[in-house]
């Protein structure tokens, strides 16, 4: 076996989705910035750049003037060149998202469901591609990178919470699952824990842009987390890490759950009103329980930010992120460093869009890690 083949087609594709996720992040770049920023050669980002537009994933954006010789040209993501689906399936809604090759939204819809099967969630996400795929140009409609599925990985737990029989949580918890996606839906199909597909939302179009590490919370009607760590989801041996809603709290003398804590389903009856008790007591003991899971995970972590957001109101995140930090500030101990809390940007759509960025991040995000399984490292910049 040609060894050393093998890791320049590696490090030319992780250079290739270097040069991506850099001019997405940064809205536009040139040639020079490129070089600059990712510690390519000149040459070499010249060519993944001329590459990449020849290919239609780049088009040209305008020149930058100023300064000595000739004017910059400045490439931005065509975003008209692909295409995802992703689809959050949850509990009690499920929500579709399609999103252009540079991760906009180009259509979403949500639905308030009971409980959604196996058979009605694909059928769902069936009708949602045949309704908006049309509406494309056809070099979009060729460039579909696949569907993304965002969900609990134990939908079916928590029977008496969700108010669900055991037949119904049964049907998630088939072997052939997976399959039965794969094969029904025409594409590639990636899954992913719901609050993992947040937390990528975040980091990629939303408040945690630039960040390397941090723990995303997402207040929906069940509570539920994701953990990025260099850039990359965090999934842990049995793609559980991050799953907040299970994490211990104190209770009295006793120990609780997160899930109970600081999820929006005890307040289907009661409402959001800021001046309702029920509202207020549930808001104190959330912001008391996740101060105490902040604690506990920056303590093991050091992270750089939480990210909290989900079905609140932006002011409602506000006001939740405030009084945490207020009782963080109460009762860390000296030697604790507070992360920065931030309030996320896509609200409760952050996990359908999470979905949709799915396949475009798998298939065109830098993973430095996979690279750094092959002997290609000493020529990163010379690919």
């Amino acid at each position: 076996m040609n060894k050393r083949g093998s890791n320049a087609v590696g490090v030319r594709r992780y250079n290739e989705r270097l040069i991506l996720a850099t001019i997405r992040r940064l809205n536009g770049a040139s040639k020079a910035d490129l070089s600059r920023i990712t510690g390519l050669s000149p040459q070499a980002a010249v060519r993944i750049v001329e590459s990449l537009a020849e290919e239609g994933r780049l088009i040209k954006a305008g020149k930058r003037t100023g300064g000595m010789g000739q004017p910059s040209i400045i490439y931005r993501i065509n975003g008209g060149s692909g295409c995802t689906i992703g689809a959050e399936i949850g509990r009690d809604r499920l929500v579709c998202t399609m999103l252009d090759f540079d991760g906009r939204i180009i259509a979403c819809e949500s639905t308030t469901t009971s409980y959604p099967s196996p058979t009605s969630a694909v059928e769902h996400i069936q009708r949602f591609a045949q309704k908006h795929m049309p509406q494309l140009r056809e070099e979009q409609r060729e460039g579909f990178l696949g569907f993304g599925i965002a969900m609990p990985w134990f939908i079916g737990e928590w029977r008496e919470e969700a108010g669900i029989a055991a037949q119904q949580a049964a049907a998630w918890a088939a072997p052939e699952l997976e399959e039965f996606f794969q094969k029904e839906l025409d594409g590639p199909v990636i899954f992913e824990n719901d609050g993992n597909a947040g937390a990528l939302a975040e980091l990629m179009s939303g408040s945690a842009a630039g960040l390397t590490n941090f723990l995303y919370v997402h207040i929906g009607s069940f509570v539920g987390g994701g953990l990025i760590l260099n850039g990359e989801i965090k999934r842990g041996k049995n793609g559980n890490a991050g799953a907040l809603a299970s994490m211990p709290i104190p209770q009295g003398t006793s120990t609780d759950f997160l899930l109970h804590a600081a999820s929006l389903y005890q307040m289907i009856t009661s409402g959001q009103d800021e001046h309702n008790p029920a509202w207020e007591a549930w808001l104190k003991r959330c912001a008391e329980a996740l101060a105490f899971v902040i604690i506990s995970a920056n303590s093991l972590l050091d992270l750089d930010a939480v990210v909290i957001g989900g079905g609140l109101s932006h002011a409602q995140l506000r006001t939740l992120s405030e009084r945490v930090k207020n009782t963080i500030q109460k009762t860390a101990p000296r030697d604790f460093f507070c992360p920065e809390l931030k309030i996320g940007e896509n609200g409760e759509k952050a996990p359908a869009m999470g979905a949709g960025l799915l396949p475009l991040f798998f298939t065109y995000a830098p993973n430095l890690i996979s690279l750094l399984k092959v002997d290609a490292v000493a020529s990163l910049t010379e690919v």
